[in-house]
């Protein structure tokens, strides 16, 4: 199974990699909303975990291009924004930021059950 991550920090995006290649997965990850739109435009993804907050696009935007091609592609989105209306109301399944690498899998197990 193969997951898209997406944050604007570079060490998060490689860490969430190790995590979750070490859980099995398959992973592609991006930096910027661009790259990771075109990630999966050219390699098929089963799931994506995406970071609320990054410059020029956001994870919620990022996800709605991704439903375009991919209706029904599970999403998780990642945020340190506690309170953040947005993420209180989010219809996707929200995770906070700091987590441990056990959350980050239980999460993407959950997300692609």
């Amino acid at each position: 199974m193969r997951i898209l991550v997406a944050d604007d920090s570079a060490d998060l995006v490689l860490l969430c990699r190790a995590v979750l290649e070490d859980a099995g997965y398959e992973v592609v990850t991006a930096t910027t909303g661009i790259a990771a739109i075109a990630a999966a435009e050219a390699t098929p993804i089963d799931a994506a975990v995406l970071d609320v907050l990054m410059p020029v696009m956001s994870g919620d935007a990022i996800a709605a291009r991704l439903r375009l091609k991919t209706p029904g592609l599970p999403i998780l989105l990642m945020t340190g924004q506690y309170g953040n209306q947005f993420v209180v109301d989010s219809p996707v399944p929200v995770l906070h930021k700091p987590f441990s690498p056990d959350d980050l899998v239980r999460a993407v197990n959950e997300l692609v059950a």
